[in-house]
Parts: C-alpha cells; sequence; structure tokens
C-alpha cells in the first residue's frame, strides 16, 4: 500500500491492487480524511485484474476489494455508514447481492443507494461500489 500525503491529517490510499489504475488515472483508491474514510468506486475483479463474468463472483470480488482497501486504510466493515453501489443489470443481481452483503455487513445494513446502470468503466465489469467509513472512538 501507498499513502500519499495531500494535507494535514489528509491522504491518498492506494492499495496494490488499485496501484496500476493509480499509475493510469491518478485517481487513489480511498482518501482518508481524519476519521473519514471516503473510497472511490472498487469493481470485482480478480487479483490477476481480470473480471468473471458471473456476476455474483463480481459482487463477492467487490465486496473483498473494497475491504482491502477498508482494512489497509485501517478502517472496517463495521465503520461503514453509508454504501454507494453501481450494476448492469442490477434485479438480476438482487438475491446474489443481499445474500453476498450479508456475509460483510452486519445489521441494519449502512445506509445504501443502489443504481441500475447501462455500462461501467472497466470492460466487464457489471458491479461497482464505494462507500463512506467513520472511525468512532479508537
Amino acid at each position: 500500500m501507498t499513502t500519499l500525503t495531500i494535507g494535514p491529517d489528509r491522504q491518498a490510499i492506494v492499495t496494490t491492487l488499485w496501484t496500476p489504475f493509480y499509475e493510469s488515472s491518478g485517481v487513489p483508491a480511498a482518501i482518508r480524511d481524519g476519521d473519514v474514510l471516503r473510497a472511490t468506486g472498487h469493481t470485482g475483479e480478480d487479483e490477476d485484474l481480470t473480471f468473471s463474468a458471473d456476476a455474483a463472483h463480481q459482487i463477492r470480488r467487490t465486496f473483498v476489494n473494497l475491504g482491502g482497501t477498508l482494512q489497509e486504510a485501517g478502517f472496517a466493515w463495521a465503520d461503514v455508514v453509508e454504501l454507494r453501489s453501481f450494476h448492469v443489470g442490477l434485479r438480476d443481481q438482487a438475491e446474489a447481492l443481499q445474500a453476498i452483503a450479508d456475509e460483510f455487513l452486519g445489521r441494519p445494513l449502512p445506509a445504501w443507494t443502489a443504481v441500475g446502470v447501462p455500462e461501467l468503466w472497466d470492460e466487464g465489469s457489471v458491479v461497482e461500489m464505494s462507500c463512506t467509513a467513520v472511525r468512532r472512538g479508537r
């Protein structure tokens, strides 16, 4: 992981998996501002940077990838207060999305907006998720 200081108590987080995208775009995996982390949209690529044709696999990998950024920045899923997800084929993914979310998130779920879209940045990607996390009392 690379942490780039961009101001007092403010850092850009670039995980190992995120490095190729950061190098080509300049967009970090997340920005940590004090006790708040704002994660850029993460997708469900595997470690070899390819996308499975299976939407459920991509959903799970999206949670894994975003969870890795949270962890490397010193946050946990329990710190997430808001999720935003974008889906190519949202209604077809809904059942798997809910089941997989339950593997990572406790109840009540964070505030969550899920939106169906025609396409995402990376060809082959069918889900993208970003979040805001807040650390309290650590």
